[in-house]
């Protein structure tokens, strides 16, 4: 029997939570999908055939299941909770090395533990760490050249996957805007209502793909890029003259040849990084 009817056969995401006693904990943000159809429509999106993957957070496993009926080599999956780990082992047992099961919090965790590369990571994040787990494993990515990291497939809260995509004049443009298009290529593949998820969030969800740039989109410090625009969207309310006061304000400003009566809503990515190598230049 193939991998996939085994798979296939296997007792359903909901008996074996029952089984196991899983409940969705508040404070891990775990929220499951069962529905197969969907899972699988994200193991497309992920474009998973021949690759070997990085799963944070599978839960009880529907999308890991998933991830593997769409021709995924292996699978290494990250997770905190016990009791969903205990759900995956009739699916460790039919799919052996494939599938290796790590017991730790993803934060506790950096990319270069999981070689050889290249890999794919596939997730359904954790509302409240979403934020920090993009702007690190882009950072990572970006700063250690032997972590070959393709894509990125990850389901999301809409509103964080709307920042990621927004351009300069949005309404949800801000600093991870600007980080993750210095860095990488995203774009958002599915819209989920808060129904297809157990329980239900009180949010839609977005399912987004970002590839990581091999280099930056431009040429920045991104240390000094990030400290700039940490302090210009810190007080965004406020004109960029006040804000990056701690960096030459307006005379920085001046040299760069932009308005200092705008805000840091006001400026692209491209701008930013002119801002910070001219400061990092004259200090």
């Amino acid at each position: 029997m193939s991998l996939i009817s085994q798979i296939n056969h296997l007792p359903s995401v909901k008996s074996l939570i029952k089984e196991n006693e899983v409940r969705p904990l508040k404070k891990l943000g775990q929220n499951f999908i069962f529905d197969l159809n969907i899972t699988n429509n994200i193991a497309r999106v992920a474009n998973c055939q021949n690759k070997d993957i990085i799963e944070i957070g599978p839960g009880p496993g529907g999308l890991t299941r998933s991830i593997f009926i769409q021709g995924a080599n292996s699978i290494i999956a990250i997770e905190k909770d016990y009791k969903s780990i205990k759900c995956l082992q009739s699916l460790k047992e039919i799919c052996g090395d494939k599938l290796k099961i790590i017991h730790e919090d993803i934060l506790n965790l950096k990319l270069s533990d999981f070689g050889p590369f290249p890999k794919s990571i596939i997730a359904n994040l954790p509302y409240n760490i979403s934020s920090k787990l993009i702007i690190n494993w882009l950072k990572e990515i970006n700063f250690n050249k032997d972590v070959l990291i393709d894509d990125i497939t990850i389901t999301i809260q809409k509103e964080l996957a709307d920042k990621l995509i927004s351009k300069v004049g949005d309404s949800n443009y801000g600093r991870i805007s600007l980080i993750t298009n210095l860095l990488s290529r995203v774009i958002k593949e599915i819209e989920l209502p808060p129904s297809v998820f157990f329980p239900k969030p009180k949010v839609y969800s977005s399912v987004i793909k970002i590839t990581p740039l091999k280099n930056p989109r431009f040429d920045v410090d991104l240390n000094m890029f990030e400290k700039i625009t940490k302090k210009a969207f810190g007080n965004r309310r406020k004109m960029l003259r006040q804000s990056l006061k701690d960096f030459g304000g307006s005379n920085l400003l001046k040299i760069a040849n932009i308005n200092d009566h705008l805000r840091a809503q006001d400026l692209s990515t491209s701008e930013f990084c002119k801002l910070s190598n001219l400061y990092a230049q004259s200090n």
